[in-house]
């Protein structure tokens, strides 16, 4: 059972490189956004130091006046 040449039509041909650019094209383009570094997560906030400009002052320091005992 032999078969002859396989006989395509240029029109089903172009069509066939058309579509095999495409998905070529389509693959790359998943790659190389697949392999895009991610940004970095976001730092906290940083701690609040002194007072805020809401009136509300910071909770004192227990014993924090009471180093030298005078």
């Amino acid at each position: 059972m032999t078969m002859g040449p396989l006989h395509v039509s240029a029109r089903t041909r172009n069509r066939l490189i058309v579509a095999a650019a495409v998905a070529l094209a389509g693959g790359v383009a998943w790659l190389v956004r697949s392999k895009r570094p991610q940004p970095p997560a976001p730092a906290p906030a940083p701690p609040r130091i002194g007072y805020s400009r809401n009136g509300s002052a910071p909770a004192p320091v227990a014993g924090a006046g009471a180093e030298n005992g005078r």
